[in-house]
């Protein structure tokens, strides 16, 4: 593929963007009140030790500060920030923050302190992963009509922070500093998990046939599973490998019964362009990377597939069901990107998985499709997309389908494993 094919390719994978369609839902946080209060009434010397006594106290159980809200079953949410050099304190939540208008959460410092606070009052199913940037200059908004760009996103880079209070911290994929993660009372639960032992792993390499990138191919055999075992392709499979979560909870429903043992295949990305070039693919496409991915598990051609993904590694799952029914028993699709492609903005079509599937007079394999709720520029084709399969009895669903969450791999990692075992418990 030359240079202007591969320009041409990846503009049609560029996602849509929007601003959030509601306004920040500030709150007032009656700790933080009191706080205020007592720094009114406080000579300057008095001051360090009564932020320090808020931060044992109040933040004692893990930021962020989670205090009940009047509103019935919602919650007041206080992000803390301390630290006297930094001048400027934003938070960054998935799709809490409006990366079109970054102002607009933008943490207020408290006088004569160094700590930064933001409360707002969200849902108590609420999840997400945030982090905080800390600048030296004011962020400017982002060009209304383009979209969030790299560039941008390297120019914040080194002033992004991991919340080292939060409850909860998971790798990030595209930065070094980990998500932090805010989880509600009744946000999705994890899954039941106990620890993966006697799995046998190989490790592999293909080169896709799009990109033609060299990714690695890692594969898990339960210790009962035998050539003719369900097939479990995750995409973005480096995710997995660094959050054991996904195999141990499957360990856990193999152990219990509820599913067969299987072979897990973790199919790497080869990196943000390439996996836009290799997940949003043609037919003739698709098919080649899964005839490469079954030549690394040689005998199991036969056995049955469960595809899943993420993102546009959930486009490609599901497509792969639409598709490749044969092969391809089922799929898991979390956010999936069915506004693919999006190389019409004046003329805008369906997504091609809408046509595929209406060619296919409606065939698919059955899909398990999830999504966050605040995923305002996907919620509404992935809620068409649902009821689409479920008019031709091919939805799948669990309760962990739609999340009060974004697009976000911490409640991704929650989720899966209730698809891949809804998909699974049909093999039994």
């Amino acid at each position: 593929m030359d240079e202007q094919a591969r320009r041409a390719r990846l503009m049609r994978t560029i996602p849509p963007h929007s601003f959030r369609p509601w306004p920040l839902p500030r709150a007032v946080s009656p700790a933080v009140q009191r706080l205020e209060a007592a720094l009114a009434a406080a000579s300057a010397d008095q001051v360090p030790a009564l932020v320090d006594r808020f931060v044992a106290t109040e933040l004692a159980d893990g930021t962020p500060l989670i205090e009940q809200s009047p509103k019935p079953g919602h919650s007041i949410v206080t992000f803390c920030y301390r630290g006297a050099g930094a001048k400027l304190v934003y938070l960054a939540a998935n799709r809490l923050t409006d990366h079109l208008d970054p102002a607009d959460t933008l943490m207020r410092r408290l006088d004569r302190t160094d700590l930064a606070v933001l409360s707002v009052e969200m849902p108590n199913d609420w999840i997400a992963g945030y982090q905080f940037i800390t600048p030296p200059a004011p962020l400017s908004s982002a060009a209304l009509h383009e979209p969030f760009t790299a560039r941008q996103l390297q120019s914040i880079s080194k002033f992004i922070r991991t919340d080292p209070l939060a409850r909860e911290h998971l790798p990030n994929k595209l930065h070094p500093e980990q998500h932090s993660v805010v989880a509600l009372p009744d946000a999705i639960a994890l899954p039941a998990s106990s620890r993966a032992e006697g799995w046998q792993r190989s490790d592999h390499q293909i080169t896709t046939p799009v990109s033609g990138s060299d990714v690695p191919v890692t594969v898990f055999r339960h210790p009962q599973a035998g050539a003719d075992a369900p097939v479990v392709l995750v995409l973005d499979g480096e995710v997995w490998l660094q959050d054991d979560l996904l195999i141990n909870s499957l360990h856990q429903a193999i152990g219990t019964g509820r599913i067969p043992p299987i072979q897990l295949v973790l199919l790497h990305a080869g990196g943000a362009g390439a996996r836009q070039l290799d997940y949003a693919c043609e037919l003739d496409e698709s098919e080649l990377l899964l005839e490469k991915v079954a030549d690394v598990l040689e005998g199991s051609v036969s056995a049955p597939w469960i595809t899943a993904g993420s993102s546009l590694g959930g486009l490609f799952a599901m497509l792969s069901a639409v598709r490749h029914r044969g092969p391809i028993a089922g799929a898991v699709a979390q956010s999936p990107s069915l506004w693919w492609p999006s190389d019409a903005p004046m003329n805008p079509v369906v997504g091609r998985w809408f046509t595929e599937f209406a060619d296919a007079a409606g065939a698919s394999s059955p899909v398990v499709v999830q999504l966050g709720l605040l995923e305002n520029t996907l919620a509404t084709t992935v809620l068409e997309a649902r009821e689409a399969l479920r008019s031709r009895g091919e939805l799948i669903e669990t309760p962990a389908d739609l999340v009060r969450g974004g697009h976000d791999i911490v409640w991704w990692r929650r989720a899966l494993p209730a698809g891949l075992i809804a998909q699974l418990s049909r093999f039994n």
